[in-house]
This record gives C-alpha cells, structure tokens and sequence, in this order.
C-alpha cells in the first residue's frame, strides 16, 4: 500500500519514515523545489532539557538518525526584560544546535536524504490540497501564531547561545543570537504586533550590539 503525504518538512519525511518502517509505501508531495526551501541555514535548537532521555536517542526510536550536523549546547546566557544576565548551565545537553535549509548537513537535507535511500519517492513542485483516497496531511498551520526575523552572518566570535525576554523586543516572545563555528542566527520570535517586525529586528540588533557580543553595523 502507498500512502500520499502532503509536505516534504520534518513531519512529512518523519511521517513517509514511519511508513516505510511499517511495511508500506510513501509518496511525499512537496510544493517547494526542495526540502528546507524556506529556510537559510539558520540555526535552531532540539531541545533536550525537559525530558530524562536524549532526544537524539528519542528520534532514533522513530526512525530518524542523526546524520544532520548537531553541536550540544550545555551553557545559555539570558537576559530579563530589565537587561540583567543569567547565566543556565547543566552537566547535560540543553539542546542540539541544527541547521535548517537545503544546503548539505542540515537537519532536512539529511531527512530527505533518509527518505530517499528508504524508497520514499518526492514529488517537488507539487502542491495538493486534497488527498482523495486519504493519506497524511503535514504542510503545517494556515494561520500564523508566531513569526522569527532576523539575520544569518559569519562570525569570528566564539561559540554561545544567548536570549532575551523584553516584549521591547519581541512581543510576547524572545530574541536570541546562536553562534557556532564562525556562523550565526539573530533573531526575534514575537507572538504578537507582527506588522512592525523591522523595528523589533532592529532594536535586537542593537541590544546585542550594546552588550558587546556582537557588531553588525558597517
């Protein structure tokens, strides 16, 4: 049996995995011309604080191995609305630094990768609204509760994670700056006020720039 599934993201390839695992067949639509498409190499996180296990072993269990490029981060610098710096630490990974996007090593070019060596066929440029004989729906909401913003540049400062809580900033969100390997993501994750997302970009910028961690000015 073939299962159609629409979205080629980290759900649909997880999903089209779990097929083939279960003795089926997947055939993955995707609209974009690549997994990852809407991404540029940003860094994000795979948390692993909040649970006893390692979620490189829990997504090992359902069919996911770890061959995307993942550094541990067991040290965060935060900052609360008032500016003041607090300092998270754990013997522990608090998470996986990943890349998102369609160059090679990031977490969905090694999915798709994945897929592919497991006979899951991808259909790129392929939008489907409907799936007449079922299948699995994974293109994700069609509302926005949330939107990030923000920078991807090289760096010669050394490898840090740090964030900031100030609705100044992002509103009812969090700003952060992720550093690894000469490369970096700043950025703003706001839940609310979305249309003046420039203006909170920029005064993350300038907050990091004020601390001294980072200058992007020319």
């Amino acid at each position: 049996m073939t299962v159609s599934i629409v979205g080629g993201g980290l759900s649909g390839l997880t999903a089209a995995l779990a097929v083939v695992r279960g003795g089926g067949r997947a055939h993955v639509f995707e609209r974009r011309r690549d997994v990852g498409a809407r991404f540029h190499g940003d860094f994000q996180g795979l948390e692993n604080w909040s649970n006893e296990g390692d979620v490189l072993e829990e997504i090992a269990s359902i069919g996911v191995e770890p061959t995307f490029e993942h550094t541990p981060f067991r040290e965060c610098v935060l900052f609360d609305p008032d500016g003041r710096e607090h300092v998270c630490r754990s013997s522990r990974p608090l998470w996986y630094l990943v890349r998102r996007g369609t160059e090679r090593g990031t977490l969905d070019q090694a999915l798709k990768a994945q897929a592919l060596a497991q006979g899951v066929e991808i259909e790129f440029g392929k939008a489907m609204e409907h799936l007449p004989e079922g299948g699995i729906v994974a293109h994700g909401p069609r509302h926005v509760d949330a939107i990030a913003v923000g920078y991807v540049f090289s760096t010669d400062r050394n490898d840090g994670a740090f964030a900031v809580v100030s609705d100044d900033l992002a509103p009812r969100g969090y700003a952060y700056l992720l550093i690894c390997r000469g490369r970096a993501t700043l950025a703003t994750c706001m839940f609310d006020d979305f249309h003046n997302d420039k203006q909170y970009l920029a005064r993350t910028v300038q907050f990091f720039e004020k601390t001294g961690i980072i200058f992007l000015r020319a």
